[in-house]
């Protein structure tokens, strides 16, 4: 019997095991050529670029605002401070005509003969004006964020202002001096005197706050910005008649227009 040839065990193929291998890693190789390295160092120095450009644009913007809020807050006290004095202007006739009256008053108790029956003087409109506002943007920097000539004619505003109030503190002081009359003082010569200056003063200080009251009211125009009446008022004291008591006067008069409240009245 003829031997069978033993056959080879046929194995199935097997499919290639890759054993887990760690991610490959590029490591970055120094330029081999100048070409390489101004390619590398131009594309470091476009992106620092774009990051400054940027970050100058967001500032950019963010200074536009700052600028933009400060402007309106400066326009805003503006306009208050300007309707201020148009409520003092509003009673020029009345301060003009009491100054008369005060003055004939005057010559009649230097002549010995001061009416015997009730004085009344009174006092012009006083109000003290707002500069918080352009002063906060002013120490925070938001004013140098404006043109050049913006923050030229701020600056020229506000000394109109200060110079408005200087006048107006002078004025008081002189109807302070000129309310004695109303105690109906015996005359002497130094009284007489202080009178006459006290006069004087009264006049010099109206004349100066108009003036203040005209270029600070038409520098103001130049930058759009109009007269914000905040104020208003039925009877100023000086605008009450001259022969009345006191306290009649004090009855007709509107302080301040705060409801429920009543400042004393000099």
């Amino acid at each position: 019997m003829a031997e069978v040839p033993e056959t080879e065990s046929v194995q199935p193929p097997q499919a290639d095991v890759k054993e887990d291998t760690p991610m490959e890693i590029h490591k970055p190789h120094a330029a081999k050529t100048w070409k390489e390295f101004f390619i590398e160092l131009g594309t470091i120095v476009i992106g620092i670029l774009i990051a400054l450009g940027l970050e100058q644009a967001v500032e950019a913007v963010h200074d536009r605002a700052r600028a933009a809020q400060a402007q309106a807050n400066i326009h805003d006290e503006i306009a208050a401070d300007i309707g201020l004095m148009g409520t003092r202007d509003g009673i020029e006739g009345c301060i003009s005509h009491r100054l008369d009256e005060v003055d004939g008053v005057i010559r009649a108790s230097a002549a010995g003969s001061l009416p015997q029956g009730p004085i009344w003087i009174g006092n012009p409109f006083h109000a003290a004006m707002a500069d918080g506002q352009y002063l906060s943007a002013t120490q925070s920097g938001a004013v140098s964020l404006l043109p050049n000539q913006e923050q030229a004619g701020y600056a020229t505003i506000h000394a109109e202002f200060d110079q408005y109030q200087q006048a107006e503190q002078l004025e008081q002081e002189a109807w302070a001096d000129l309310r004695t009359l109303e105690k109906h003082p015996a005359n002497t010569p130094v009284l007489d005197w202080q009178l006459r200056s006290a006069m004087e003063k009264a006049r010099t200080a109206r004349f100066e706050m108009e003036t203040a009251e005209y270029y600070a009211r038409t520098d103001a125009a130049k930058f759009g910005i109009n007269p914000i009446t905040t104020m208003r008022f039925t009877l100023q004291a000086v605008c009450v008649p001259l022969n009345t008591e006191r306290t009649e006067a004090e009855k007709k008069i509107v302080q301040g227009g705060i409801t429920g409240h009543k400042f004393d009245t000099p």
